[in-house]
């Protein structure tokens, strides 16, 4: 039996985030790890997280890296102008897995960490 995630906080989540930047309570952010099972398509669901992230660096990053040879996840190494870094994998959720998320956000005082 697979369990299922429901994706709907994940919102919630980076809202809770952004507020949490802007407050400066992790200090400046330096590194967003997010990998994700996702039973959407990976692509989409990276070009969503992306969006999040720059989002909470305040604009586009000035460098990504899209590794390729597998249509069954996708995956960015992102860089923005003042130094802040991501990396981001989507990967389908496969054979008795069930969706889930492990995000780390890295500040100069501080990290959130959360995983489902």
């Amino acid at each position: 039996m697979t369990m299922s995630f429901d994706s709907s906080h994940i919102q919630t989540l980076t809202t809770t985030i952004a507020s949490a930047l802007k407050t400066e309570r992790i200090g400046h952010p330096v590194f967003v790890r997010w990998s994700e099972r996702v039973d959407s398509d990976p692509e989409s669901a990276l070009e969503a997280a992306l969006e999040i992230v720059s989002g909470w660096y305040d604009g586009k990053p000035d460098f990504s890296h899209h590794p390729g040879g597998s249509d069954l996840q996708a995956s960015v190494l992102a860089r923005w102008p003042g130094g802040q870094s991501a990396l981001l994998i989507m990967v389908p959720v496969g054979f008795m897995e069930a969706p889930g998320l492990d995000l780390a956000v890295i500040g100069s005082k501080g990290a959130f960490y959360h995983s489902v």
